[in-house]
């Protein structure tokens, strides 16, 4: 059971660059706006991993590691990256061969990519999320890769390390779309889910949430971790205490 309620749990949030190889210049924005978390939609398509929302907008030279592991790797070896999460979304059904594919191109970069439950000084975290192998991944066929948990694994400090984030649609837990007066109930709701995350030393994140400054504030002072955008330099430019 949790105790009583902080009226107030302002915290600076954690930024999660949704959706990230829409912008321009992928990763790249993102780093430059100061986030530390970026994400990539994946299909596997002839033992490779094309990066797209959808598969029709997938292209041979849009890959995984063109866009993102090729440039992490440069970046490190000229000593200008910092810690930061690679969270790969698998679209596709194929979810353990995708799994096993990107296991594959991670161990090109040794050093580059954070073991599960060892202290590294490597710098990228890879989570995947979506259609995940929970199983495959849970029985340790992999070191490299972390899961992204959902509301059943909240709050669980023994799986922290396996799920270190909890993310859930904003939908299915809060009717308020940004804007106008937030029930007591839904507050509580959310404080109580952040809550629950911090003493498991996980973070919390929402997708689909209202992407307006009232609800990245209401979610800061609820003390959710991390905050998913679309809006890169309007979440960077955010003031949270």
């Amino acid at each position: 059971m949790l105790g009583a309620l902080p009226t107030q749990m302002a915290i600076k949030p954690a930024f999660h660059a949704h959706n990230d190889y829409l912008h321009s210049r992928p990763l790249l924005d993102a780093l430059d706006q100061g986030f530390d978390s970026v994400e990539a939609d994946v299909f596997l398509v002839k033992n490779e991993l094309l990066v797209g929302h959808f598969f029709w907008e997938t292209k041979p030279e849009r890959t995984l590691e063109s866009l993102y592991l090729v440039p992490l790797s440069k970046l490190h070896k000229e000593g200008k990256l910092k810690n930061i999460w690679l969270m790969v979304d698998i679209k596709t059904k194929e979810a353990e061969p995708s799994a096993i594919l990107l296991d594959q191109q991670l161990r090109r970069y040794p050093g580059l990519f954070s073991k599960v439950g060892e202290k590294d000084n490597a710098p990228v975290k890879v989570l995947l999320s979506g259609n995940m192998p929970r199983e495959w991944v849970c029985s340790g066929k992999s070191n490299l890769l972390r899961l992204d948990g959902r509301e059943a694994d909240l709050g669980k400090a023994e799986q922290a390390g396996i799920f270190p984030w909890v993310s859930e649609p904003w939908s299915k837990h809060f009717s308020w779309k940004g804007k106008g007066p937030i029930s007591e109930s839904e507050k509580t709701k959310l404080k109580n889910m952040a809550l629950k995350a911090e003493s498991a030393k996980q973070q919390l994140r929402f997708w689909g949430a209202p992407d307006l400054p009232e609800c990245w504030k209401f979610q800061a002072e609820s003390g959710v971790q991390r905050i998913s955008t679309d809006n890169l330099s309007g979440l960077a430019k955010q003031k949270f205490n």
